[in-house]
């Protein structure tokens, strides 16, 4: 008890310390930076597509959703044979009450995984019990596309997504499920072994109506913003589930780990840009938990364009960012917000100062 109290002091005393530090840094290094931006938002739209256009697709789409199984998992696959097998034993290993759907697309690997794939399938049928597996072989055409072949006929009353390279852990299925019946939610979240999966598409499962009009927007990298700008934001009901649920394998060559100083980390602004403009066209109304979830999205997109070393860029990105908030949250950019750690970009937001912006 006693450790756990200082831990909780040290941590109290750090944020307070970074609060403190905040003006000192702002007042010294941030004078490098102008206060104010002259560059238009057209400038700034134009600026970044000559480094990397808005080639992506929305995100609206409509999807058939038949009930015939409790659970829909959907497992995209791209060159990864030396996981393949361990991600769909995890899945057909798993005890549960519930019936299962299992949709493997082969998204054009050219590696072993298609051969091991079906000699899994040959090897482990006999105990795959209540659940099925269908595979589906197509020419490479990026991850988005691979998980929206499934979603145009979703056959489970939830959804659940596992990367290849990822494994279930035992009971993740029925703990996940369970909650689900038993809540009524259209979220269940569960945990990876290295956090929380919330803002992820991976680890939890999802009432499969809330993806009768989505679909990933395909041509981007980050597509997983769906979650954050349109999935939660129509959820009536979100629960938690205890535990750990979703192995995540670190991979050096995936998106998260290897954006860096390539042009096409402007996806991480394109795509944020394309759904919000998705989700309020329908006619959908801002909240404060979705400005708040832009705040983090707009702290997160600038960590991925710092790795272009480009001074025009940051400057063209807090423009764009700027025009965001007064467009969809000109409300909430005249009121406080609860969270005192995005309290400096919502300022930043709020008086169209650069340089604070560039000081967090």
């Amino acid at each position: 008890m006693m450790l756990k109290i200082l831990k909780n002091r040290i941590r109290q005393s750090l944020q307070y310390a970074q609060v403190l530090a905040h003006p000192l840094v702002y007042h010294t290094i941030g004078c490098r930076y102008p206060k104010y931006l002259t560059l238009s938002f057209e400038q700034s739209i134009n600026y970044l597509s000559s480094i990397h256009p808005d080639n992506g697709g929305t995100c609206l789409r409509t999807n058939s959703i038949q009930h015939c199984y409790d659970l829909h998992i959907i497992v995209p696959v791209y060159n990864v044979a030396p996981y393949i097998e361990a991600c769909l034993k995890s899945i057909c290993e798993q005890e549960t009450k519930y019936s299962v759907l299992i949709s493997i697309v082969n998204d054009g690997s050219t590696d072993e995984s298609p051969r091991l794939i079906e000699e899994f399938i040959a090897n482990y049928s006999s105990h795959f019990s209540n659940k099925k597996i269908e595979v589906t072989h197509q020419s490479n055409q990026g991850l988005a596309a691979v998980r929206n072949l499934p979603l145009a006929n979703i056959r489970g009353r939830y959804l659940m997504f596992v990367d290849s390279d990822d494994m279930l852990l035992p009971d993740a299925i029925e703990s996940l499920m369970r909650k689900a019946y038993a809540t009524g939610a259209d979220i269940v979240e569960g945990n990876f072994n290295v956090g929380s999966t919330f803002g992820f598409v991976c680890g939890k499962v999802i009432r499969a109506e809330l993806f009768s009009h989505l679909c990933f927007p395909s041509g981007y990298w980050f597509e997983d913003t769906i979650v954050a700008f349109f999935l939660y934001p129509l959820c009536q009901r979100i629960e938690y589930c205890d535990g750990v649920h979703y192995y995540y394998r670190h991979n050096s060559n995936s998106i998260m780990h290897s954006y860096a100083g390539r042009p096409k980390a402007l996806d991480s602004l394109w795509v944020s840009k394309r759904v919000l403009s998705d989700y309020f066209s329908l006619g959908n109304k801002a909240t404060i938990s979705l400005y708040q979830m832009f705040l983090q999205d707009a702290l997160s997109t600038k960590k991925h364009l710092l790795t272009l070393n480009d001074k025009l860029v940051m400057q063209s990105l807090f423009v764009i960012q700027c025009n965001i908030a007064q467009t969809y949250f000109s409300d909430f950019l005249l009121t406080k917000i609860p969270s005192s750690q995005l309290i400096y970009i919502h300022q930043s937001f709020q008086t169209s100062n650069f340089r604070r912006w560039m000081c967090l």
